[in-house]
């Protein structure tokens, strides 16, 4: 996936033809690859590492396990990739089942999807067999989406107009918001949002919750990442929580969690808008760094 942060009038969504195989290196900087943790990417080996260790460079669906620094780890057991084989030992690691390798020495295989007014399509996927990218629209705003075929039904992420909302939801059911925006100011800070968010019982009535930037989260250039964490007496009384436990979300249903992903977003193009997103425990079927604004 390329990086596309340009904010730009949205052209008719027609489907250009099929693109050719690209080869994205892991260490290329124009790529923001955080979004693929615990995804499937198809990659392919440089050949003085498929040399000393494979049999052959490609492999497909792949599931990206960590992206430690300089390197980048796949989950592939059931690919050929067996951790405790002897010829993997070096890049192996036994404890996490997985293989690290020097990004450098791998590129991921893309063949993207090319839609007008839209960035290239991710290059990973949920289930490669059972869901396909979507570009959805909304009010201002467009994103790439996943419409997945599971077991437990059809999943698809969709655009409520009435609440300026994507939700996910399976064969109709009732839906689970992932993205939502919100409008203020240009000249006023993300706080201005607090009162409308208290009304609206997405986060507590009470001044102990406010906006700061994450210290564990970072985004791709061109997105300023906020939360809305708990402060004096709240925090205090979070931070005192039982280490063996899960806590609820001290400032409520947008606020910070420690069992899933969320956080806001502010384009730099864009300072009179404000997204949420909800990433889930894994996921929630939509890749924000390619939302484009308009």
């Amino acid at each position: 996936m390329k990086q596309f942060f340009a904010l730009a009038l949205l052209a008719a969504a027609t489907p250009a033809a099929a693109a050719d195989v690209k080869l994205i290196r892991f260490d290329d900087p124009r790529t923001y690859f955080p979004p693929s943790l615990g995804k499937q990417v198809d990659v392919r080996f440089s050949d003085a590492m498929t040399a000393a260790h494979f049999a052959s460079a490609d492999f497909d669906g792949l599931v990206v396990s960590e992206l430690p620094d300089g390197k980048v780890c796949f989950f592939g057991r059931d690919k050929g990739l067996d951790s405790a084989d002897e010829k993997l030992k070096d890049i192996g690691r036994a404890e996490q089942g997985d293989i690290c390798v020097p990004r450098s020495e791998v590129s991921v295989r893309v063949s993207p999807q090319v839609i007008a007014g839209a960035p290239p399509s991710p290059f990973y996927a949920t289930d490669e067999k059972a869901c396909s990218w979507k570009w959805k629209t909304g009010q201002g705003i467009g994103v790439w989406t996943e419409a997945c075929e599971f077991d437990s039904g059809s999943w698809s992420v969709d655009y409520d107009a009435k609440n300026d909302v994507f939700s996910l939801s399976a064969d109709g059911g009732e839906p689970f918001p992932v993205l939502r925006q919100f409008h203020k100011k240009a000249e006023e800070g993300p706080e201005a949002l607090l009162p409308g968010l208290r009304t609206a019982g997405l986060i507590p009535d009470d001044v102990e919750c406010q906006f700061a930037p994450p210290t564990d989260k970072k985004g791709p250039p061109g997105w300023i990442i906020w939360e809305i964490a708990p402060v004096g007496k709240r925090k205090q009384a979070f931070d005192a929580s039982p280490p063996d436990e899960i806590p609820d979300p001290p400032c409520g249903e947008v606020g910070h969690a420690v069992d899933y992903v969320g956080f806001f977003m502010i384009a730099e193009g864009h300072p009179d808008r404000v997204l949420y997103v909800n990433l889930g425990q894994d996921g929630t079927m939509f890749d924000p760094f390619t939302i484009a604004l308009f």
